[in-house]
């Protein structure tokens, strides 16, 4: 999903579809990139509409003008977007935010090492319904299948554990470690501030565009 490329729907203003393809949107300079094997000429000015889907989940409409047609792109300008509800369940919140992670330390005594856990600070790369990727310190191999991370803001309203598992193996980034971790079963009071979050955060996103209400495409 947007700022990278998605797979998006072309259609006239009556709801046909014209072709399918790859789109990219310019938060910057507020216009879509339509491209295809083969795009379809289109008179400039004439409005068109782009359909968004991520996992096969519509997750955006644009209505715009055609500013630039040819075989190989179509531009689209004067942009409206609407944000379909239900698109937070299939993206992401790519926002780096500051949690804590529940780690094994040793704490080492006279000819003794003892194991303790203690909650230590990691970085939350992204988040979503389903999984997270967390940047800490290296943990060890026997004990990173389930960790639990503690997050207050900027999602939740009070300080909240995730129990998670393993997603996939760390990459090694100087001195820290990146995984990807599923989240377990929450609850829907963490459910529904996790969607609002990974909402506010696409929307963001999109910069300064015309937010319309789905309701208005039908």
């Amino acid at each position: 999903m947007f700022p990278a490329k998605c797979k998006a729907i072309l259609k006239n203003m009556k709801d046909e579809v014209l072709e399918i393809g790859y789109v990219s949107y310019s938060a910057q300079d507020q216009y879509l990139d339509f491209t295809a094997q083969f795009v379809p000429i289109i008179p400039i000015n004439e409005q068109v509409k782009v359909i968004c889907s991520e996992s096969g989940i519509t997750t955006h409409v644009f209505i715009g003008n055609v500013y630039l047609s040819s075989t190989k792109l179509l531009r689209v300008i004067s942009l409206k977007c609407a944000f379909i509800h239900g698109a937070e369940r299939v993206l992401a919140a790519h926002i780096p935010f500051e949690a804590q992670i529940y780690l094994p330390a040793f704490k080492h005594k006279l000819f003794v090492n003892k194991l303790m856990y203690k909650w230590q600070d990691c970085s939350i790369k992204a988040i979503s319904l389903n999984g997270a990727a967390i940047e800490c310190p290296e943990i060890l191999s026997e004990y990173e299948e389930k960790i639990t991370i503690k997050i207050s803001d900027p999602i939740f309203t009070k300080p909240t554990e995730l129990h998670l598992h393993t997603g996939e193996k760390g990459l090694m980034f100087g001195n820290h470690t990146k995984y990807k971790y599923k989240i377990g079963k929450i609850s829907k009071r963490c459910e529904s501030e996790l969607r609002a979050f990974i909402r506010a955060a696409n929307i963001a996103l999109l910069g300064n565009v015309e937010m319309i209400d789905e309701k208005t495409l039908y």
